[in-house]
């Protein structure tokens, strides 16, 4: 089986990177999402990632953990469609008073 070769520094591509914020944009409104980051970078052991960074503003109600995980989701299968074989690793920057609902 044939192994892609993509290294850190290749660069996501424009239209990906517009249809990923797109869609977390939509999704994670709620949320409180208002900026999207997305670069090539490297996971923590050193493989190739595209690397989502949303900043989310202070909302007046607990986040559910699920609304995160399907978003999360939801961003790397349109990435696979769109063909990148980078895993999606979305980072959450939160304001520090924001409240998170877990699991039920």
């Amino acid at each position: 089986m044939a192994t892609l070769a993509v290294s850190r520094e290749d660069a996501v591509p424009e239209a990906l990177q517009r249809s990923i914020a797109d869609l977390l944009r939509q999704q994670l409104e709620p949320t409180g999402a208002s900026d999207i980051a997305i670069y090539p970078d490297s996971d923590y052991d050193g493989n190739p990632v595209v690397l989502v960074q949303v900043k989310h503003r202070l909302v007046d109600r607990p986040i559910e953990v699920k609304e995160l995980i399907e978003a999360e989701r939801a961003a790397r299968d349109l990435a696979w469609q769109q063909g990148e074989r980078r895993f999606v690793l979305i980072d959450h920057v939160w304001d520090e008073r924001q409240k998170v609902a877990g699991a039920r």
